[in-house]
């Protein structure tokens, strides 16, 4: 990437902002290329190879509602909680002792914790897999807490995830600004009314471009 990041448009945007929602995966977390894989080989251990479209699909989906879906879609041999349980698994140690953040990210939230702003991580991923990374990588200990849109109720595709945790602040949208990379979570959130700084993440170049257009600020880690 030949963007970088510039601190003064950053905090020109978080000015008058009192907290901070952080994504997780792909804006914290270097973990989007594990996902990728992981989903497949799953997969592949029953003989299958999915559609091209597959994780496209799935991408917006919780855990659950995901298992459920490769059950139905798949034909698998396994229930919805079975393969839930397995894919579980399979990514528990992943994040308990092997992904790591971003280059620059604990840097960033060490500054903003110093600014006395309140931090939320607002993920899509299932708390009991994301919080041991969370403490093994020095994130939890500067953060507000941790909501999930299992808790939410509802995906990205809904801002009900953005305003749990505004919620558990005690802040408004108009005070919280939300850091996401990937461009559908991105405009929920600007269409709910939040202020977003986008981060960038090969998960999602192909539409950097199209991300860059609609957020003022952007973070390149």
């Amino acid at each position: 990437m030949n963007d970088q990041l510039n601190e003064e448009a950053l905090w020109n945007e978080l000015q008058d902002k009192k907290g901070i929602i952080f994504d997780m995966d792909g804006t914290l977390l270097d973990s989007m290329t594990m996902w990728h894989v992981l989903d497949i080989q799953y997969l592949n251990r029953f003989g299958i190879v999915p559609e091209s479209d597959f994780q496209q699909t799935v991408a917006t989906m919780t855990l659950s509602v995901a298992a459920e879906y490769m059950c139905e879609h798949f034909d698998l041999p396994r229930s919805p909680k079975q393969i839930e349980d397995d894919f579980c698994q399979m990514v528990r140690e992943q994040y308990k002792n092997i992904l790591q953040l971003k280059p620059g990210a604990l840097s960033l939230i060490q500054k903003l914790h110093a600014k006395g702003f309140l931090m939320m991580v607002a993920t899509a991923n299932e708390y009991e897999i994301v919080h041991p990374a969370l403490l093994r990588t020095g994130v939890w200990e500067y953060i507000y807490g941790l909501v999930t849109c299992t808790m939410a109720g509802e995906n990205k595709e809904s801002p009900a995830v953005y305003q749990l945790a505004c919620d558990k602040m005690g802040l408004g949208r108009s005070e919280c600004v939300v850091f996401e990379d990937s461009l559908f979570a991105i405009k929920t959130a600007k269409n709910a009314g939040f202020s977003v700084v986008a981060v960038y993440d090969d998960a999602s170049k192909d539409c950097w471009n199209e991300i860059k257009k609609i957020t003022n600020c952007q973070v390149v880690f």
